[in-house]
């Protein structure tokens, strides 16, 4: 029985196992950073601790937006995902511009878009701010 088991253990040994590579490609590892950083700053923890309304009921019209910078509605963290993504496209456009150096009409193009969602993002984060301060 020893024999049998040495055996099994020497051919154990000499087998040689593929080798899989567990590295994930980077571009998959930055979009999970993006996706995770945009689920933490539009609010996601708190919408999944609080649980709070889709939107505000009342008589006349519903309201989207809590009065005040403490609460939220899921609206308003759909609302701040988007524009997050947008100023995020706006970035990565701007950054592909760069790689257009011998086409400079593309690139001047390609910034332009980039800046102009960019500032769109910018602009619509800031009207939210300024609804809900009142």
């Amino acid at each position: 029985m020893a024999s049998l088991v040495k055996r099994i253990v020497s051919r154990l040994g000499e087998m040689r196992l593929p080798r899989v590579s567990v590295k994930p490609p980077a571009t998959v590892l930055v979009v999970l950073l993006i996706s995770v950083s945009i689920f933490l700053l539009a609010g996601g923890v708190y919408n999944v601790m609080m649980e709070p309304l889709v939107l505000l009921p009342t008589p006349s019209f519903p309201i989207f937006y809590y009065y005040g910078l403490q609460d939220q509605t899921w609206f308003e963290s759909l609302e701040a995902t988007i524009l997050f993504v947008v100023g995020f496209a706006g970035v990565f456009v701007s950054y592909k511009s760069t790689r257009y150096a011998y086409k400079p009409r593309q690139a001047a193009m390609l910034l332009l878009i980039g800046m102009a969602l960019l500032l769109v993002s910018f602009i619509g984060c800031e009207y939210t701010i300024l609804l809900k301060r009142g």
